[in-house]
């Protein structure tokens, strides 16, 4: 089979491998399309803290090829959909409930989607592979990012308002765009091209902001305009530090900034004390999703007016991986849709 390979930053490769056999527990799928994400960026252009070189892609769909022995709850045929990563259920943070915070999460994550097969890890098989139905590839495929999404709301909840800011035009940034307005929240989207602002008001932005870094106390005294005192909810879905340290400033007294989009390994903030305490904001991080997550988003994406599809730049064979990357890398493209 073609199978994408990452040996080191920007060295990525297609090459022939093995077709993977299933070891007790696993689950091996004939790839019918694979997503391209912020994450696999980010990993490609520096590498990832959590997660190795070498094969690559995680969001994607399938048909089920072959079962490990003992696993009965899933049939040859089914089309499917996953998430990379399944909780151990044994540590502290599993032991409270925090399932997307396992202290094991990235022992057994299921990656290289960019191939014409792929095996899921038996941890991942048993609970978090979710059978497509009446959901097209395309839409199944959104199940891992939009779960993240769903759960940042999640941890919203609940809101303080219904006027939600959300910095950043990338792919997250349009899925939070999209969950605040099956929400009934008066949305502000703030990015840097036009192009990509209008997309945000095509999907129901009630304003867009162009950001320039050099004038953040003109954009917040904007941003205060339009909300009449800020908004509500702040949405950070940029991982840009200047970025983090402008959000709080958005918000409006009492109201609750989310930090979604992480920044690089060792990274610090400044945020302005006095807001933080005498405006009494609430500050939260949001990192990856849980079983519910994925299962709410799976209803989401039931719903033919929540427009998944809008945020795929383009549907590519598999063989054109190493080209659609570098496309990425010049800020070409929000999502890739690729097909082996």
């Amino acid at each position: 089979m073609l199978q994408a390979w990452l040996s080191a930053p920007r060295a990525l490769t297609l090459r022939e491998a093995a077709i993977p056999q299933p070891a007790a527990g696993e689950v091996v799928v004939r790839v019918r399309l694979a997503l391209t994400c912020g994450t696999d960026l980010k990993t490609y252009r520096r590498g990832h803290a959590k997660l190795p070189f070498g094969l690559f892609g995680h969001e994607g769909t399938g048909e089920i090829v072959a079962l490990g022995e003992g696993v009965a709850h899933l049939q040859v045929g089914q089309r499917i959909t996953w998430l990379p990563t399944a909780p151990c259920e044994a540590c502290d943070a599993c032991q409270r409930g925090r399932t997307n915070l396992c202290r094991r999460l990235f022992d057994c994550v299921a990656l290289g989607t960019y191939a014409e097969y792929f095996r899921i890890n038996a941890r991942v098989a048993r609970v978090h592979v979710f059978p497509l139905d009446g959901l097209s590839d395309v839409r199944g495929a959104f199940v891992e990012p939009l779960a993240c999404v769903l759960h940042a709301w999640r941890l919203l909840e609940p809101l303080p308002g219904k006027q939600v800011c959300i910095l950043g035009t990338g792919a997250m940034g349009y899925l939070h765009l999209m969950e605040a307005q099956a929400r009934g929240c008066t949305t502000l989207v703030i990015g840097r091209r036009a192009e990509r602002l209008a997309l945000a008001h095509e999907l129901g932005a009630t304003h867009t902001v162009p950001i320039n870094e050099a004038q953040h106390a003109q954009l917040t005294a904007q941003i205060h305009a339009l909300t009449e005192g800020g908004a509500d909810v702040v949405i950070e879905a940029t991982g840009a530090k200047a970025m983090w340290e402008l959000a709080p400033a958005l918000a409006a007294p009492g109201g609750k900034v989310l930090f979604y989009s992480g920044l690089a390994k060792g990274e610090t903030v400044s945020v302005l004390a006095e807001r933080w305490h005498y405006d009494e904001l609430t500050m939260l991080g949001s990192f990856h999703c849980t079983t519910q997550d994925a299962h709410d988003a799976l209803r989401r994406l039931r719903e033919p007016a929540f427009p998944v599809e809008r945020l795929i730049t383009d549907t590519r064979p598999l063989r054109e991986v190493v080209s659609v990357f570098d496309q990425l890398d010049r800020g070409e493209g929000i999502k890739y849709a690729l097909v082996p």
